[in-house]
């Protein structure tokens, strides 16, 4: 029997088990490079130089191909004889690499807070219907370099028949991911007893800020803070749980949840909310609200913006809100972030509690990055 039959045979849990430990040993070692500093690196990689700047530059670049490149190495690091170039069970001698990506890569990255896609990242459908990755295979990538620079990786770890060369490349991904991870962490100031209106100028002042990406998701977190002070306080979330805060999502694969903040009890959603940045609450958004959790057990939604409701459809929302509770008994409520976090901070003790919050999800979330942080530091240096 070969050997690609014997890795075959092994059972899906097991193969997992034995990624997993080739991520750690990696990744440890790749602390320590951190730790002792990174100058010496591609010297002491063991790697030919055009091999190793192609790899750390593969690393660096901000896709999912870096992630799928672990996935890979990892999988050739563990069992030499796999062509990992196969990365579809349906390709000759392939094997399912999404379902390692997704049970061994990804929870990988999340455990350590290192950058990582969504679910998988053969989500993009440039690799998900990409044949075996053979030396020059284009794939289409932005920023164009990512495509070649995956395939040359790829191919120049499958040509070894010992998984040595995969090692030494994980190491210098993680390297590389460490480096990223490291650079955005930054420790957030928290204001204490603040006044209201100060914690509302500065909620303001930070999501005003011109960021080049992840804006949309301060205001989520704003309210998601909001509800973790209230979930233990108010009689109404007495036997109901807060949903964690899931990431930020494309539109397309929104379809089916029922808000960005979800309130459950005993495992269904009784409460939801929905939030805008930067766009006025129209009625089309109510009528894909109502549409949304028609069949649902919720007893209250909330449609919420940064900028408020469009002023000309006002009275039509309020009547389809109204018509709606009449017919279903789901409250859609329409409001402003803004005034949504006073209205709820005049329940709290103070303040402090809801900023903890705030900076902790800021400091914290995969979403938002380090000029999100260093903004923060930087309105709180202003108030």
């Amino acid at each position: 029997m070969n050997e690609v039959t014997e890795w075959s045979d092994v059972d899906v849990t097991s193969r997992v088990q034995m990624l997993d430990e080739i991520l750690e040993t990696a990744y440890r070692a790749a602390e320590v490079f951190v730790e002792n500093g990174t100058e010496t690196l591609l010297a002491e990689c063991g790697l030919d130089q055009k091999v190793a700047e192609e790899t750390l530059e593969l690393a660096r670049a901000k896709h999912a191909f870096r992630g799928a490149a672990l996935t890979l190495l990892a999988a050739k690091a563990c069992h030499p004889a796999q062509d990992v170039r196969a990365h579809k069970s349906e390709h000759p001698n392939g094997f399912a690499a999404r379902t390692f990506d997704s049970r061994s890569t990804i929870p990988f990255l999340i455990e350590h807070s290192l950058p990582r896609s969504v679910e998988s990242h053969w989500l993009t459908q440039t690799l998900s219907f990409a044949g075996p990755l053979e030396t020059g295979s284009i794939l289409k990538t932005q920023p164009k370099k990512v495509g070649p620079l995956f395939v040359n990786v790829i191919n120049y770890a499958n040509d070894d028949e010992t998984g040595d060369i995969a090692r030494k490349m994980l190491l210098l991904i993680f390297v590389a991911l460490i480096e990223i991870r490291n650079r955005e962490r930054v420790v957030l100031t928290r204001p204490k007893s603040l006044p209201i209106v100060t914690v509302d100028s500065l909620l303001r002042r930070h999501m005003s800020v011109k960021y080049k990406t992840g804006a949309p998701r301060l205001p989520q977190i704003a309210i998601y803070a909001i509800y973790c002070c209230l979930i233990s306080k108010i009689d109404r979330f007495s036997a109901q749980e807060l949903e964690p805060l899931a990431r930020m999502k494309s539109a397309d694969r929104k379809a089916g949840t029922v808000g960005d903040i979800v309130v459950v009890e005993n495992g269904k959603p009784v409460e939801a909310v929905e939030i805008k940045f930067d766009k006025s609450i129209s009625l089309i958004d109510v009528l894909e609200a109502i549409d949304k959790v028609r069949a649902e057990s919720v007893s209250r939604y909330y449609l919420l913006s940064t900028v408020g409701i469009d002023d000309e459809q006002a009275a039509t929302i309020v009547e389809k809100s109204e018509e709606f509770e009449k017919q279903n008994g789901c409250e859609i409520i329409v409001n402003g972030v803004f005034e949504t976090v006073r209205y709820y901070l005049r329940l709290l003790p103070d303040t402090t509690e809801f900023l903890n919050f705030y900076a902790d999800i800021v400091e914290q979330d995969e979403d938002v990055g380090y000029e999100h942080r260093i903004a923060w530091n930087e309105c709180c240096a202003q108030i």
